[in-house]
């Protein structure tokens, strides 16, 4: 009688449920950040334009949690409303960089020639000039308004997603598919937006989360700068400037508006390293081998 040697079955950390929890634990914590800045705010029993003299500059309490700033005004609310802002501006001005970089970039790399030449010209403008510089520049040009703010932040930051972009149409648009595509008759523009343009989202993507946390430390400066939100809007960086004028008597100021942009700023970025190690092929292959 021939026996059967049960081949133990080895399961990785990856694909248990336990490994799955932890490898995707920090998309839970931001997506609960998210939620308690959109939340938050709305059940809080004070507003966060409502003064109370009688209560300046109070220490944290049950009643304020992060105390109060010199008007007597909740900083916790006004923190999570900081929040809604930062995180709104962030993301804006991150779908204009995608949008922009990825049609220009793309193009420039699937047609090639002058349009290739001319587009990559600009980035290199655009890039020998830092971001924040740049953003400040726009925005004392406009004037500091939200829109003003998230649409500068988007065209100071387009550059580097269209040279990224236009790295993986030139290694996509070379496969067989697109030849296969072009030879049955496929016109250009249906090509690129059919069969190239999807297959090199994945690491513009995987830039888009990591480049929030680059954006909302943006908005930040801009706004500690005073190129921010117009008053009485809180945002993190407006926070933590009206703040430290008083940071030796009231520390709190400062404190918890920038304890939550730095756990914003983590979260993001190591939200970011997970999706490339999941979306990049070569970090599974090395991992793997």
């Amino acid at each position: 009688m021939t026996e059967t040697l049960a081949t133990p079955v080895h399961t990785t950390s990856a694909s248990s449920p336990l490994g799955s929890i932890r490898h995707h634990w920090p998309i839970f914590l931001l997506v609960m950040w998210i939620l308690a800045a959109i939340l938050i705010p709305e059940v809080w029993p004070d507003a966060y334009f409502e003064t109370n003299y009688d209560a300046s500059l109070e220490g944290p309490s049950l009643r304020h949690p992060m105390g109060t700033d010199p008007l007597g005004r909740d900083l916790f609310v006004r923190v999570w409303v900081g929040a809604r802002i930062s995180l709104l501006i962030a993301a804006l001005s991150r779908i204009i960089a995608l949008v922009l970089g990825t049609l220009l970039g793309g193009w420039a790399g699937y047609r090639g020639g002058w349009v290739d030449l001319t587009v990559m010209r600009i980035v290199d403008v655009m890039l020998a000039f830092p971001t924040l510089l740049l953003a400040v520049a726009l925005v004392a040009l406009w004037g500091p308004s939200l829109v003003s703010l998230f649409v500068a932040l988007g065209i100071a930051s387009w550059a580097e997603i269209a040279r990224l972009m236009r790295a993986q149409v030139l290694a996509v648009k070379t496969n067989d598919y697109v030849h296969a595509a072009r030879s049955m008759g496929c016109e250009p523009t249906p090509l690129f937006f059919r069969h190239i343009l999807p297959n090199c989202l994945t690491p513009v993507l995987v830039w888009t989360t990591t480049g929030m946390a680059g954006a909302i430390l943006a908005e930040s400066g801009l706004s500690f700068l005073g190129l921010g939100v117009e008053p009485p809007l809180p945002s993190w960086g407006a926070l933590i400037a009206q703040g430290w004028d008083e940071v030796l008597r009231a520390p709190w100021l400062t404190f918890f508006p920038g304890l939550a942009l730095a756990i914003t700023v983590i979260l993001f970025n190591v939200v970011g390293d997970r999706l490339r190690e999941g979306w990049d092929p070569l970090q599974k292959s090395g991992k793997n081998g």
